[in-house]
């Protein structure tokens, strides 16, 4: 590491390459909080079953949601906790503070499928269940403000972070998207495309009126909401140059299985999708939204190989998760894996950073969120009921041996 400091103080390396060898040491040193040589805060286990979903708030990136297969839903306060012991271990940690609880059943009677804050206002949630519910709450009163039914298994839903409109769209146990309007408390708008159920959602980031879908189908549709025919394109993994396709909508498919996990990247430029063919797939897709429905363009298959590792066999949402970008182009890509493994893998060239596995028999991870707002840290969720913190593991003080510059213990 040092003769890499000074190749970049001689100017051989360039500051850019310094910069993403540093994000990469960064990322490979990630481990679990649970390391008992350091006295990370721990989340006590209060779910009964899964941790199907976690959120950070976007207002103050303090406070954590959970739901879970049991029907909960908790609030966690990221910068309180509270003094407990470790079973046998003389040293004391601390425990993360649940601020809030919603009981099981007195919200939604069966799990919890997805849980997010409202944009920018924490006083604001919103949660899917597989009681064929969705309900918006207020989190100083832990009420229900409206309750929506959508008669099917509701798998996940997004929330645009632009704040332009107040539309929820929903993934659900049917090939229609539903798109409800908080405003009206209404359903707004239905799309119709899919030939299965709706696994994965995800508003861009940047463009609130475009929207990425993942079905059972094997499909990633492209929908431009303010159009008749919204469907702009189908992803096709065969498409591997820009040039316009003739391939019809229908012959599509972006994955060789269900398409459970969707993820933008925050230039709205490129997605992540993944699929029950446990592949890892890169679209670049330009100006999507803004070309006009049939024009015959379509997203590009960007040909980045993850590697055969990860395992996904399970008809649920499974959102990835990026690291904050910061001034890099590429992010760096957290999956979890059916066999409990987490992966970190470098978007740039599918490159695996860090495999991440507790013990031998580590139950599987369902849930993954990043800290956000520049953050290094990342909390898991996984069939247990236990969160656990995912951070870089930094050497103890009391191991490392500094010598100040220019000192000599020789010279008298």
């Amino acid at each position: 590491m040092q003769s890499f400091i000074q190749s970049r103080e001689c100017n051989i390396i360039s500051p850019l390459r310094f910069k993403y060898a540093l994000n990469e040491r960064m990322y490979a040193q990630m481990s679990w909080s649970t390391n008992r040589d350091q006295p990370y805060p721990i989340f006590p286990r209060v779910h009964t079953g899964a941790v199907n979903s976690l959120s950070v708030d976007s207002a103050e990136n303090r406070f954590l949601l959970s739901g879970g297969a049991d029907s909960s839903i908790r609030i966690w306060d990221l910068e309180e906790n509270v003094p407990s012991l470790s079973i046998g271990n003389e040293m004391g940690f601390n425990s993360m503070s649940c601020v809030a609880t919603i009981p099981r059943r007195e919200g939604h009677k069966f799990g919890v499928s997805a849980v997010e804050w409202w944009p920018c206002d924490n006083g604001l949630f919103v949660s899917s269940s597989f009681d064929n519910t969705l309900r918006v709450w207020d989190t100083n009163t832990l009420q229900s403000a409206y309750r929506f039914d959508l008669k099917s298994k509701i798998y996940g839903f997004s929330i645009t972070m632009t704040g332009s409109h107040s539309l929820v769209a929903t993934a659900a146990d049917h090939p229609m998207i539903r798109l409800l309007d908080l405003r009206t408390t209404s359903s707004a708008q239905t799309l119709i495309g899919h030939t299965g159920k709706v696994l994965s959602i995800a508003w861009s980031p940047v463009d609130p009126y475009c929207l990425a879908t993942g079905g059972s189908d094997g499909t990633v549709r492209i929908w431009d909401i303010r159009q008749n025919n919204a469907c702009v394109t189908s992803l096709d993994y065969m498409q591997r140059t820009s040039k316009a396709t003739n391939t019809p909508l229908k012959s599509r498919k972006a994955h060789l299985g269900a398409v459970n996990g969707l993820c933008w990247f925050p230039t709205g430029k490129t997605l992540i999708s993944s699929g029950n063919d446990e592949k890892i797939r890169l679209w670049d897709l330009n100006d999507e939204c803004s070309g006009p429905t049939g024009s015959g363009i379509s997203g590009r298959n960007m040909l980045v190989n993850f590697g055969p590792h990860i395992r996904n066999r399970h008809l649920q949402n499974l959102t990835p998760c990026l690291s904050p970008v910061g001034d890099l182009v590429f992010p760096y890509l957290f999956y979890p894996s059916d066999n409990g493994e987490v992966f970190i893998f470098q978007t740039e060239d599918g490159k695996v950073v860090k495999r991440l596995s507790d013990t031998i028999n580590t139950p599987r991870c369902v849930s993954i969120v990043s800290r956000g707002n520049g953050s290094l840290i990342y909390y898991t969720g996984d069939m247990n009921g236990d969160i656990k913190t995912l951070k870089p593991e930094l050497a103890r003080p009391e191991l490392v041996e500094e010598v100040a510059p220019g000192d000599d213990s020789d010279d008298d």
